[in-house]
């Protein structure tokens, strides 16, 4: 049996009975291309994924991002086939390719995979690091194929005779990717292949992979410690802690609307402070902010983003300045907000705390300065610990 979608007998790991999902199956669609249900796998002992479910849609372009060692790189090599998963069972295209009784090698997956590093074969040019991935072509139509990858990653036709050391950082992540779309895979995997470019370069390598990737209607999954790069890169983003996918959804969800406190401390910048909730009401040292669909009421912690409180003449809120971190187009600004008035509640927020906010005018915000604040839009509560 040689199509991919045949399957080989493989046999069951023990555990693979009795694992339980430690969360609700994904439900299928028929837009999925990547479909991951209860995906477990341990290492020495230690279990690195703990039931992952994630389904990714056709076309569509997925960052897992989380911190190291939460299991990120793992997950990806299952879904390559590098790795077989100890219970749960992977799909792609509707096709079991990982189970309990299932597995497709890598090899048959139509599966494209750029390491971090690009792994380019240093003994051999550009084109012929290229061509590696063109099975069965030669001669004129090998070279003319390797054109036209070089400049689908926008890259000259002429780096074909170049050797690898002789290219940039971000070149050699191109060539890369170039070698990985010569096998025409339906699924390309990224795991982490900006992370060792500087700052520049390493967003302008991301948006021509991402806009290469688009163009040819690649299903797209990037892992990536960096939030950032997660958020702009994605159509959804999966943040992944503790071998578990803590929240899944489009990126602006995610940022503005975290799960838990430790998602919202982890994607971005955030200001918690404790709060009381009645309604849809949340009162803390920054006034009245309303907040969608609270889950408790009473005690809360409340998180805002910094963007969110701003400087301004008329604003209700005063703090005064502590101190200030200067970064060029923004400056941090630490603020000791004003206590609140005193309350007969032992459990009502007293005010006080010290927080951090962005502003463009280093000038304004000095030592000692006494500012007034106003919060635009929505908080979210957690239940307080």
């Amino acid at each position: 049996m040689t199509e991919s979608r045949q399957t080989q007998q493989r046999p069951r790991h023990p555990h693979t009975a009795r694992a339980r999902r430690s969360s609700p199956p994904v439900a299928a669609t028929t837009d999925n291309h990547l479909l991951i249900e209860g995906a477990r796998k341990s290492f020495g002992g230690t279990e690195v994924l703990k039931g992952v479910d994630l389904a990714v849609a056709k076309g569509r372009t997925t960052a897992i991002v989380g911190p190291s060692g939460s299991g990120k790189t793992t997950l990806l090599r299952l879904i390559a086939g590098f790795e077989a998963p100890d219970a749960g069972t992977i799909s792609l295209d509707g096709q079991p390719v990982a189970g309990p009784s299932d597995w497709v090698p890598a090899h048959r997956r139509k599966v494209g995979y750029v390491a971090q590093d690009g792994a380019l074969f240093p003994h051999l040019t550009v084109g012929q690091n290229v061509a590696f991935g063109l099975a069965g072509r030669g001669g004129k139509a090998a070279a003319g194929r390797v054109a036209e990858l070089l400049e689908m990653v926008s890259m000259d036709p002429s780096y074909a005779k170049r050797r690898p050391h002789q290219l940039s950082g971000g070149q050699q992540q191109r060539v890369a990717l170039a070698r990985a779309l010569a096998r025409e895979p339906a699924l390309m995997l990224l795991d982490e292949p900006f992370s060792a470019l500087d700052a520049g370069l390493r967003v302008a390598t991301r948006r021509a992979v991402a806009a290469t990737l688009s163009e040819a209607g690649v299903t797209t999954i990037l892992v990536t410690h960096d939030q950032a790069e997660a958020l702009s890169f994605a159509d959804q983003v999966a943040v992944m802690r503790d071998g578990k996918l803590a929240q899944i959804g489009n990126p602006f969800v995610v940022y503005t609307r975290p799960a838990d406190r430790a998602t919202a401390e982890f994607l971005g910048d955030a200001v918690i402070l404790e709060a009381w909730m009645e309604g849809s009401l949340a009162t803390c040292s920054l006034g009245g902010i309303p907040v969608r669909r609270p889950p408790v009421q009473g005690r809360v912690l409340l998180m805002l983003r910094p963007e969110q409180i701003r400087i301004a003449e008329d604003g209700p809120i005063h703090g005064t300045v502590v101190d200030t971190d200067y970064f060029g187009p923004e400056t941090t600004v630490r603020l000791q907000l004003e206590p609140l008035a005193l309350s007969k509640d032992p459990h009502q927020p007293k005010g006080g705390e010290i927080i951090s906010i962005r502003h463009w005018n280093a000038m304004l915000a000095r030592p000692g300065v006494r500012l007034s604040l106003r919060v635009v839009g929505e908080g979210v509560a957690f239940p307080f610990a």
